[in-house]
């Protein structure tokens, strides 16, 4: 029932249609055509809102068309642009990160070791993370004329010493490694004392007079005693002084010289042959 009554409806709007066209056919070709006359203004009356509508839903129609198709554009170009942003991203991270190794390889070759030995740039190729501050290996060895204890340092100090060699590596022990012991000076007073790792970020002095006036932010340096290390090398910045009662040294807390946890590129001290 319903779609017959659809239907008739269908068939009465058509037949409307249909006969609206001819009366103004017909108008138009007698003599008076400007004139529409009564039935023709009263089927144009009936059609007018029809007509509105339908060109309100074309106009709104060609607007959502052209909404779709800016939006598609806008999310081309979205992603295009992302796509900008995120290379310029890396970009900038490459060039940051080749600005600060420049950097570190500038204050590196500024580094001048003293007679008699040369020196010959490794970078870090290995850390064992359960001993972070122990051992560490560099890409250079026998091949680059690296040997046992020789000393390794940076722009900023001491680093350790080479304790195991290879063809084309070598391992460093730290000075933070327990097993390392650097006999120092405390820069300011001269008097001499020892440095020892802990296997942390610190290190610990002893064997320091009592009588020696250290303070807070004395620095340390090599003693060159011993004949591994020559003298002068900066070691680490006096953190904590600890005076015991009735001991007979003083030791201190000390920070090394170098950041150890985040080495790159260091200097390994070799000697010339005939000097060995």
């Amino acid at each position: 029932m319903i779609l017959a009554g659809s239907g008739r409806r269908a068939g009465l709007f058509v037949a409307l249609v249909v006969l609206a066209g001819a009366l103004l056919t017909l108008q138009l070709r007698s003599p008076e055509r400007r004139a529409v006359g009564l039935v023709g203004r009263a089927v144009l009356g009936l059609l007018l809102p029809a007509q509105v509508s339908l060109g309100r839903a074309a106009d709104a129609v060609v607007r959502s068309w052209r909404a779709l198709n800016e939006i598609g554009q806008l999310r081309t170009e979205n992603a295009r642009l992302r796509a900008e942003v995120e290379a310029l991203r890396r970009e900038v991270a490459r060039l940051q990160e080749a600005s600060s190794e420049a950097e570190r390889l500038r204050r590196l070759v500024g580094f001048r070791a003293p007679d008699p030995y040369a020196t010959v740039a490794a970078r870090v190729v290995a850390r064992d993370p359960s001993r972070w501050y122990t051992t560490l290996t560099v890409d250079r060895g026998s091949r680059d004329g690296v040997t046992r204890n020789d000393p390794v340092v940076t722009a900023d100090g001491l680093v350790g010493r080479v304790f195991e060699v290879y063809p084309s590596t070598a391992r460093v022990l730290l000075v933070t490694d327990p097993r390392s012991a650097v006999g120092v000076l405390v820069q300011s007073s001269r008097d001499a004392g020892v440095v020892e790792g802990t296997a942390t970020e610190k290190l610990r002095l002893r064997y320091l007079s009592r009588s020696s006036p250290l303070r807070e932010g004395d620095v340390l340096v090599t003693s060159g005693l011993g004949g591994v290390f020559p003298r002068g090398i900066r070691v680490g910045v006096v953190r904590a002084v600890v005076r015991s009662v009735g001991a007979l040294f003083q030791e201190a807390e000390v920070e090394p010289a170098t950041d150890l946890s985040r080495l790159e590129e260091v200097l390994v001290m070799v000697r010339p042959t005939a000097a060995r």
